[in-house]
């Protein structure tokens, strides 16, 4: 499904490394096999099309060589001891090979984003010790974002689709009815969705690829009427992660996108749509999520504990939430030398508590008042 090009051998670079722990994030990240800025070609499953030199040698005058990486967490929540290990990863690269990194707030689903979420991350990322060299937001580029859509309709690689998003949720959902439809319609349709003349699931924006499980056509904007904490009512239509995350990341120019191993499966239509819209297509490698064992990390599960009230709020010292954390008196050192010394590898697997316990005793008593 490449736009025009030919891809390298599909090998799953989430698989190709497997980096032991180290005793700090410095030493481990110099360890990682990345490839090296303007070198994204050498990447397995790379997409290469006729452009890809030019690209890469306007990205290299753009970005000096240096190496850019992002942190781009969803505002809905606070962050827990998994985003520790994907903010030290990702700025702990940068950091070990003198690049920069970018905290992105992706803020494109204006139904659970908060204020309080927004500060609490950049809160949590400054604890554990590091700078963003930039604060962004996904809606930064939302008029970016859609004239990009109305350019792939016009390419017929996108169309408005009217199944429900029950029709097309699960494996095998059946094919649109409305894929074929002509270009036109289509980009009527999309301006319509746009100035709120169409009920909310009504339509959507899909995008004309098959992923690598099967699932076709990924939906790219949806219809919401709901305000946007930053762009107000100026949007009724909203893109999704599939479609905003790998544009986002071509225009700040990220050399490494670095995410956890669930994300493997979207890594086709990254590399289709950077391709299908002729821009700088950045490389994506996966890691294994860390999941601690015996609580709970998922923001949506958290949400309803404190919703019942099992828990009192995101900092309950019972939670692996790092506000949490922070409040039991866990050194932020102690959180970064735990996700060193748990190296990166493709595998997803659970640690036992007491791994991050051994980094607390071992930091404080080395800081500790005697």
């Amino acid at each position: 499904a490449a736009a025009g090009g030919a891809s390298k051998p599909a090998t799953e670079n989430g698989d190709a490394f497997d980096v032991g722990g180290a005793s700090s994030i410095s030493e481990l990240m110099k360890k990682l096999p990345f490839h090296a800025p303007g070198e994204n070609f050498k990447s397995d499953g790379y997409v290469v099309t006729n452009d890809t030199k030019r690209l890469l040698e306007e990205h290299l005058k753009i970005t000096g060589g240096k190496v850019r990486t992002r942190f781009p967490p969803e505002p809905n929540g606070i962050l827990h001891i998994g985003h520790a290990k994907a903010i030290n990863i990702n700025f702990g690269y940068a950091a070990a090979h003198d690049g920069i990194c970018f905290l992105r707030y992706d803020d494109t689903n204006p139904e659970k984003e908060e204020e309080k979420f927004f500060v609490g991350i950049k809160d949590m990322v400054e604890w554990l010790g590091y700078t963003p060299y930039k604060i962004t937001h996904s809606s930064d580029y939302f008029d970016q974002l859609y004239e990009w859509a109305v350019q792939l309709i016009k390419k017929d690689l996108a169309y408005v689709c009217h199944q429900k998003s029950e029709e097309i949720k699960g494996f095998n959902p059946p094919p649109s009815p409305w894929r074929n439809r002509p270009v036109e319609e289509s980009l009527q349709l999309f301006e319509d969705m746009k100035n709120g003349k169409i009920d909310e699931g009504d339509a959507t924006l899909r995008m004309k690829i098959t992923l690598e499980e099967g699932k076709q056509d990924p939906v790219a904007y949806r219809i919401r009427f709901k305000p946007h904490h930053r762009t107000g009512n100026k949007w009724c239509i909203y893109p999704t992660y599939d479609y905003t995350h790998c544009l986002c990341d071509s225009i700040e120019h990220i050399t490494h996108s670095l995410c956890t191993k669930e994300f493997q499966s979207r890594r086709s239509s990254y590399y289709w749509l950077c391709n299908a819209l002729g821009i700088y297509c950045p490389v994506q490698w996966e890691y294994g999520r860390l999941n601690v064992n015996y609580t709970v990390v998922s923001k949506r599960k958290i949400a309803k504990l404190i919703e019942e009230k099992i828990v009192n709020d995101w900092d309950d010292p019972r939670l692996y939430t790092l506000t949490a954390l922070r409040r039991r008196g866990v050194p932020s050192e102690a959180i970064n030398t735990f996700c060193a010394g748990l190296g990166v590898t493709g595998a997803v697997g659970a640690v036992d508590p007491a791994m991050l316990d051994a980094s607390i005793r071992d930091v404080l008593n080395n800081t500790a008042p005697r």
